[in-house]
């Protein structure tokens, strides 16, 4: 059974979000309990909890194993391996972390928890947690920063200017699209940067069919009528953005006003990719 068996399975069930979160929480827990408990065995009265940040500490390096994993199996699922830099980091923080914490359970051997340097350990360990949460935030929720919202924001109607053209949406496909899909790194082939690369499509065919936004793949994955849903992570686009794309494709799928042929050839229905 393959990886994308396993997500229809947990979308069959109701479940339609990466799974690696589920595991990540509980390190980033043990390894903020590790520390506190640390610092609390420094008064002599509870000296006694230097051991349970022990444990803490090791529980939290045996939970590294199937966190990577589960999230090794999100990358590829999500991001079809695409090295973004978010995800960079969090590769390069994840091992940091499994290093660290591999120390600290090989010096419990020689310190005790209430040493210096032991919650000089923790001190690292709970950095490198904390980059994790700051780098998955991006993933998450980057497109909502003010720059983002203000480029969403710019999305007109045909009511207001006549037809729509790619100007009009380039801010929206700026703000939560280009961070995958882009010309560095076009994840499944997909390069939403510029016109000409959401107009080439991605490895399974062209996104855009003109004059017929129900059968372009675009629609159908903003829509979710084709899953994944886009934008991967964070809300949905509005009713209102969907709409607009939904104008443009109709209305040929124009890079400018004064562009009046279909960008793009027609092909068969049923062959459209994302």
């Amino acid at each position: 059974m393959g990886i994308d068996s396993i997500y229809r399975f947990l979308e069959f069930l109701g479940y339609t979000h990466p799974i690696h979160p589920i595991l990540v929480h509980l390190t980033i827990g043990l390894v903020i309990a590790a520390l506190l408990f640390s610092l609390l065995s420094r008064i002599p009265r509870y000296s006694k909890f230097a051991v349970t940040a022990q444990h803490c500490a090791t529980l939290a390096f045996f939970s590294i194993f199937p966190t990577v994993l589960l999230g090794l199996m999100d990358w590829f699922h999500y991001y079809g391996g695409s090295l973004i830099y978010p995800i960079k980091m969090k590769i390069f923080l994840a091992s940091g972390l499994g290093v660290v914490l591999l120390l600290a359970v090989l010096l419990h051997v020689r310190f005790s928890s209430r040493s210096g340097v032991m919650i000089t350990i923790y001190l690292f360990a709970l950095s490198a947690v904390t980059g994790l949460g700051y780098f998955g935030g991006e993933l998450v929720f980057a497109s909502h920063s003010p720059e983002g919202e203000t480029a969403e924001k710019s999305t007109v109607t045909a009511e207001e200017t006549g037809p729509i053209v790619y100007a009009d949406l380039e801010g929206i496909l700026q703000s939560r699209c280009v961070q995958c899909h882009n010309e560095e790194n076009p994840l499944r082939g997909l390069d939403l940067s510029s016109y000409e690369g959401t107009m080439a499509g991605s490895e399974n065919g062209p996104i855009i069919l003109p004059g017929d936004p129900a059968k372009s793949a675009l629609i159908q994955r903003i829509k979710g009528t084709t899953q994944p849903r886009m934008p991967l992570v964070g809300p949905g686009l509005t009713e209102d953005q969907i709409q607009s794309f939904e104008a443009w494709i109709e209305a040929g799928a124009l890079e400018a006003p004064s562009d009046n042929r279909l960008a793009a050839p027609q092909q068969p229905p049923g062959e459209s990719g994302a």
